[in-house]
């Protein structure tokens, strides 16, 4: 589990283990990228490269968890897939996989329009 330094994002986390009945890992790690706090002040290419080595430390097979928040997801997303990423909603995110040859996907999950 990887968190941004915002207080909003820790609560976020926390919000999700207390649904799946977990507690908030032992090893957990907050990341000052996910805040755009990064040498590129929070550029697309920044964040997108941040998003890289945090995908380096899930194990193979595993699944990593980060949060952050609205306008630096969509910088990332920009970042690793090279075009524009409309604005998330509250409960929007991305889904961001790493293929066994290296390649990145992200899907773009939304809420229905009528949500």
């Amino acid at each position: 589990m990887f968190v941004s330094p915002a207080e909003r994002a820790a609560e976020t986390a926390a919000w999700i283990l207390r649904g799946a009945g977990q507690p908030l890992p032992p090893e957990h790690a907050v990341i000052p990228g996910l805040a755009g706090q990064d040498a590129s002040g929070g550029s697309p290419e920044g964040m997108a490269a941040g998003v890289r080595a945090l995908l380096d430390q899930v194990p193979d097979g595993g699944i990593g968890l980060a949060i952050s928040h609205t306008p630096l997801v969509e910088r990332a997303a920009a970042g690793l897939v090279g075009g524009t990423v409309e604005p998330m909603r509250e409960c929007e995110g991305l889904l961001i996989t790493r293929g066994d040859d290296g390649t990145i996907t992200v899907d773009e999950l939304r809420l229905p329009a009528n949500a």
